[in-house]
């Protein structure tokens, strides 16, 4: 939709709603095209690091350990351990939930296996505004 709604005015302009030369409505339009170009190409790069640092992995497997003052993550890329305190919202689906850490951070925690006594301790210490 994004595009369709770059490309059919730029289209325009390079029909004839102006006086200037062909190749100046040409420029505008390569000009006007770049913007979600980049976009495009900012994103492929974040997820290709993303899903590449996942595909680097040996044993693609993820632990939580879930303590009353932390939560620690680990794998065999390292591991971290965050204060609940540290989380901000929570989304939540029933095959996974994703718990934000701040604007641009979250981790996805798999739910369709745990049991529901550890769901409903994640759920008295995670936000409830969600």
């Amino acid at each position: 939709m994004w595009l369709t709604a770059i490309v059919v005015p730029s289209i325009g302009l390079a029909v004839g709603w102006r006086d200037d030369p062909v190749w100046i409505s040409f420029v505008e339009i390569a000009v006007i095209m770049l913007v979600p170009l980049c976009l495009l190409i900012v994103w492929r790069a974040h997820f290709t690091n993303t899903v590449g640092k996942f595909r680097s992995m040996t044993r693609p497997v993820g632990e939580f350990v879930f303590g009353d003052q932390d939560v620690t993550i680990r794998s065999e890329l390292g591991s971290m351990t965050l204060p609940w305190a540290r989380f901000t919202d929570v989304w939540q689906t029933p095959e996974f939930w994703m718990i934000f850490l701040g604007q641009d951070q979250f981790v996805t925690l798999p739910v369709m296996d745990i049991p529901e006594e550890t769901l409903a301790f994640l759920r008295s210490r995670l936000p409830h505004n969600s």
